[in-house]
């Protein structure tokens, strides 16, 4: 039998449904979230909390010609359902399939396409900046959640449009607070009452009125404080109101009729608008109402149960790096109470918030501000205190003028801990970490470390918790490792590599990730004649330029492997020594190429950027094959059972 969302075939379609159907959309829409996700895995929480507010939006306006910007996009599987994607959503985050942000390569509807926090309200006030300038008409909308809020660049477009005073409606999703059954109902009271047409009339006609009497401006200034008095003592948008905007709310956000009647209204007024509506995330599935960071981003469960799919695993011991940072940080935090731990809203995800508990006042979360997170930790230093900035690769970016600015040129021993460094799966392109060798290199005194397992992990924030004489950034992957014997790894030692294969023949410098890799195609080229070293770069800055040197002056050919951009990373400093050095040697730069990489398994990505060992190695002999320094040989045909190592989970 086929459902509404079945039969649907155009979202237009959804502004003729009855009150009962938006009711019974939405519930497909649900049931379709938790169904994919739990097979795909997603975010499952967050858009299961924002769907009425989606299905309402759809019902009211068209939008062919409206805008609408979701703040990240992970509220928004039901936009993706309404806008066409219903059928193909089995494929969520699949390699080639639906995406777990929004896109505008992906569907027209997609009006804005963004992966990080707190972009909306900006994107959406130049659209309605566009939009004046073309002389069209059309709405605009941000919707944006409670928790992006805390991010400075949502702050700076309230202040603006306060300023332009553009048509713009900003919808909070706001499901990180409780109000108070009473205080609830008076601000609905309110809502209805300055949101109606006979409030806003009577309201603009007393405005016109005072104007044409004596001394209007002072009767007029007085009416203005008097309205901002009682709105002040009867809601809670006071801030809103000061920075220029129209309040409105709280309303329940998970009532369609309540929702439905605010936003008629609010399409109907002029100039920047805040509606603030109650959400609560993972709304209509238990196990996500009951603990909605859990089932925030979640991997596949089942859906009966609410359990989580173990991946099978060959071995037992391993740890995922955050799980390793976390207990190397624990175990400093512990014996120094000067260290501190830093977070930009992802206390979880960089493996801190079980450390809150126990150092309450030493891991501290700022919210979604990474630029506050980078500038208050150079503040701690000054004083003293050893700041770890814990956070992911991806969003450091966010903070790069504050690194340069406030940590290196005043060479504060700030610690950059970068977790998700390099390609990291199902989250695609907007969260890759494939950035920050190329823009943390450029640094002066930047000191910038890549493990290759998790043992030279815990050694190298032990070194970054001693270093002194600047800032430090230690990045590694998204993944596991099972080897953690610290006493297997040779001591770190700033600046120094590690041999790890000699070779006469080829020099394959390697970092992080692609060590594993560079040890097996190394083994590979033995087989077809060429004798190949392996070096574990182990600090991109400051470069062992003696090491690379050696190599480049005793063998034919150097290689760089590295998970991160070919454009100014590892491979590129190598390039510059040997520049720097008047050294005269075929070189191969092998990273991620100039393009974003699309979503799907770590594996897949990077078989697309030709960082697998099979890969690899057809590189390695396409530049052998147009080498004059190289005896040709004949290649022997590959095993392919022999390319199948793969250092990351994914």
């Amino acid at each position: 039998m086929k459902t509404l969302l079945d039969n649907l075939t155009t979202p237009q379609e959804i502004q003729q449904f009855t009150i009962d159907e938006l009711e019974q959309l939405a519930y497909e829409c649900r049931q379709r979230i938790v169904e994919v996700t739990s097979k795909q895995g997603g975010h499952l929480a967050s858009s299961l909390g924002a769907l009425e507010i989606t299905v309402a939006l759809f019902k009211l306006f068209d939008f062919r010609f409206d805008r609408v910007v979701w703040d990240v996009g992970h509220q928004a599987y039901a936009h993706k359902l309404l806008t066409g994607r219903h059928k193909n959503f089995d494929s969520l985050t699949q390699k080639g399939g639906i995406k777990k942000f929004l896109s505008s390569q992906e569907s027209p509807y997609d009006h804005f396409g963004a992966g990080h926090a707190s972009t909306s309200i900006s994107a959406a006030l130049g659209m309605a900046i566009g939009r004046d300038l073309k002389n069209e008409k059309h709405h605009v909308i941000a919707i944006i959640g409670d928790g992006s809020l805390t991010g400075g660049l949502a702050f700076e477009a309230l202040n603006h449009n306060g300023y332009l005073g553009k048509n713009l409606i900003i919808i909070i999703n706001d499901n990180g607070i409780s109000i108070d059954p009473n205080v609830g109902a008076l601000s609905k009271v309110i809502t209805n009452l300055t949101s109606s047409h006979p409030y806003n009339n009577f309201r603009n006609t007393v405005w016109e009125f005072t104007g044409k009497i004596p001394f209007s401006g002072i009767v007029r200034g007085g009416l203005h404080k008097f309205i901002a008095s009682l709105k002040t003592f009867l809601t809670p948008g006071t801030l809103f109101e000061q920075l220029g905007w129209r309040y409105f709310g709280p309303v329940d956000g998970h009532n369609l009729h309540d929702l439905l009647e605010i936003l008629s209204r609010a399409k109907e007024l002029e100039g920047p608008i805040v509606i603030h509506v109650l959400t609560k995330k993972g709304k209509g599935y238990l196990f996500s109402e009951q603990d909605a960071y859990k089932y925030h981003g979640v991997t596949p469960f089942v859906p009966e149960s609410g359990e989580f799919i173990k991946k099978a695993t060959a071995n037992t011991s391993e740890k995922s790096y955050t799980e390793i940072f976390a207990q190397k940080l624990d175990e400093i935090m512990a014996e120094d109470e000067l260290v501190v731990a830093i977070s930009a809203a992802m206390m979880s995800g960089t493996g801190i918030r079980g450390l809150q508990e126990k150092y309450p006042d030493r891991i501290l979360d700022v919210g979604i501000a990474e630029g506050h997170a980078v500038t208050s930790a150079a503040g701690m230093a000054t004083k003293g205190i050893k700041p770890f900035v814990t956070i992911y690769s991806t969003f450091l970016q966010r903070a790069f003028d504050h690194i340069i600015h406030d940590v290196a040129l005043q060479q504060l021993p700030v610690k950059f801990m970068l977790d998700r460094a390099g390609l990291v799966g199902a989250d695609g392109p907007t969260h890759h970490g494939v950035y920050d060798l190329t823009y943390l290199r450029m640094m002066p005194s930047m000191v910038i470390m890549v493990p290759k397992n998790g043992a030279e992990l815990r050694l190298m924030i032990d070194f970054a918790y001693h270093y002194s004489q600047g800032p430090i950034a230690l990045r590694y992957p998204r993944g596991s490792s099972d080897e953690l014997d610290e006493s297997l790894c040779a001591p770190i030692e700033l600046g120094c590599s590690e041999i790890i294969k000699q070779g006469s023949d080829i020099a394959i410098f390697a970092a992080g990730t692609m060590v594993q890799n560079a040890i097996d195609v190394a083994q590979l080229l033995e087989e077809q004649g060429y004798m190949a070293a392996v070096i574990n770069i182990r600090f991109v800055k400051p470069l062992d330029v003696n090491m690379v040197k050696k190599f480049a002056s005793e063998t034919k050919l150097v290689v760089s492997l590295e998970e991160n951009s070919a454009i100014g990373g590892m491979g590129s400093a190598i390039l510059e020594c040997l520049s720097e050095n008047n050294i005269l040697v075929d070189s191969l730069v092998l990273g991620v190429p100039d393009n974003f990489i699309s979503q799907g398994t770590q594996s897949q990505q990077r078989e697309e950027c030709g960082l697998d060992v099979a890969n690899i190695l057809s590189s390695i002999l396409g530049k052998i094959e147009h080498s004059a320094k190289f005896e040709k040989k004949k290649t022997k045909p590959l095993k392919k059972t022999m390319i199948v190592h793969d250092p990351i989970l994914n």
